[in-house]
């Protein structure tokens, strides 16, 4: 089953523009290494400093264990460590801080507010 999560990250403001360039030109082995961890779908906006993170995919939680395993994984938080106000955890060391889903107009069309 395909769920659908959202969560935000603060960027300190002095490596924001090395975070997005990192984020449009990123590895790829990342972009590999995240699709066989089981992200479906990983859609990132930026809001002034902070980074917003959309996801598709079976459970988020499993999608960062599986990609925290992967070398590449910590390459890439070495690498923006400096760039996070406070370290996300993105390296399946924890579950995911995600945003409360509070409106969903298909859903609750059809008469039901899901969690993802």
């Amino acid at each position: 089953m395909k769920n659908r999560y959202c969560f935000v990250i603060e960027i300190n403001e002095d490596h924001m523009d090395d975070y997005v360039s990192l984020h449009k030109n990123p590895w790829p082995e990342t972009l590999k290494g995240l699709k066989d961890a089981g992200a479906d779908e990983l859609i990132i906006f930026r809001y002034k400093n902070l980074s917003i993170l959309f996801y598709e995919c079976e459970d988020i939680n499993e999608v960062y264990r599986k990609w925290g395993a992967n070398e590449t994984c910590a390459k890439w938080n070495a690498r923006l460590k400096d760039a996070y106000k406070v370290a996300p955890n993105i390296d399946g060391s924890g579950d995911v801080a995600t945003l409360e889903k509070i409106f969903d107009l298909n859903q609750q069309l059809r008469g039901k507010l899901e969690p993802h």
